[in-house]
């Protein structure tokens, strides 16, 4: 069953430089991905009926989810089915929709998804596996009934980006919620949750090559210099792929530096586990700041020497 009906609650959200989609809740508040809307000082929405309303302001934020509610007044446009308690079968046919590349109309693809997992504490996901859009972002998920399951995100996974459910139980919660918050509560955000920086031992480094650490100290400040910049630019999938990278290439240059190797495996492991790109690119970097400190203590206690490492001060905000 192609999913018409749902279509007619979907609505294109059209913010400064961009699209994206979300669709109208049974409290008559637009649901979407909190990453869509983060920064964005002016969203219109885009009816399927035709009209086009300003957001006037924010309902309710989840950013571990990545989720937000936007307030246009309460609309009586048709909201979706979602169904409290409603488990998805694995394996199960879905459908999603995306925006046509240069307009405002809709198209729909098939996937099927994966069996939950659980990625965080109070944080399940399914994968949508088959041919999804990235414009699919804050989709809602239909079932072939008609019945909303969740809605879709995107995350980096290790071979590129991944599409997934945050299940309609999750939100849920936020429907009873009216906050009453102006669009500039969306600013902040883009600030990363609680830093988890490592404060490693000198002794995680003994037996390190010096030069393999000079070496390690380059990279790592490097792609900070690279990545930091994107992140605060709004491009956080890029900051992410920049760090997972050059952490990787120093995982394999760097067998004269075990200890570096570990922090590494151990930051790439951790940040796989998230399902959100914004969590992944945080973990990274307490991964690399972690490095960086552990270094400089190491180098000026052990040897004497006093070296410049980009420290303390984070260039991605806090």
């Amino acid at each position: 069953m192609v999913p018409v009906d749902a279509a007619a609650s979907v609505v294109v959200l059209e913010f400064e430089h961009e699209f994206g989609l979300g669709f109208v809740a049974p409290n008559g508040r637009i649901v979407t991905n909190l990453h869509l809307a983060s920064d964005e000082r002016e969203i219109v929405a885009h009816l399927a009926d035709g009209r086009r309303l300003p957001v006037q302001g924010v309902c309710a934020i989840d950013p571990r989810r990545d989720l937000v509610v936007l307030d246009v007044g309460l609309l009586d446009a048709p909201p979706v089915r979602g169904v409290p308690g409603r488990v998805p079968d694995e394996g199960a046919p879905v459908f999603v929709f995306s925006r046509v590349p240069e307009g405002d109309r809709l198209r729909w693809a098939c996937a099927t998804l994966s069996g939950a997992q659980v990625v965080a504490p109070g944080l399940t996901v399914h994968l949508l596996q088959g041919t999804v859009p990235p414009e699919a972002s804050g989709s809602p998920v239909v079932a072939e009934d008609g019945a909303v399951l969740g809605i879709v995100t995107l995350a980096e996974g290790d071979e590129g980006p991944l599409s997934l459910m945050v299940p309609w139980r999750h939100v849920e919660p936020l429907m009873p919620q009216n906050q009453q918050l102006p669009l500039s509560a969306l600013e902040r955000t883009r600030r990363g949750p609680r830093r988890e920086i490592p404060n490693h031992p000198l002794s995680l480094l003994e037996g390190s090559n010096l030069a393999g650490l000079e070496a390690t100290t380059r990279a790592l400040t490097g792609a900070i210099e690279v990545g930091a910049p994107a992140y605060n630019e709004g491009d956080v999938a890029r900051c992410y792929r920049v760090y997972r990278q050059v952490a990787r290439q120093l995982i394999d240059a760097r067998v004269d530096c075990p200890g570096v190797q570990t922090a590494l495996r151990d930051g790439l492991e951790r940040a796989r586990t998230l399902s959100d790109v914004d969590l992944q690119a945080w973990a990274m970097r307490d991964t690399f700041d972690g490095l960086l400190s552990v270094i400089e203590k190491y180098l000026r206690t052990r040897l004497g020497l006093a070296v410049a490492v980009t420290q303390g001060k984070p260039t991605m905000p806090n």
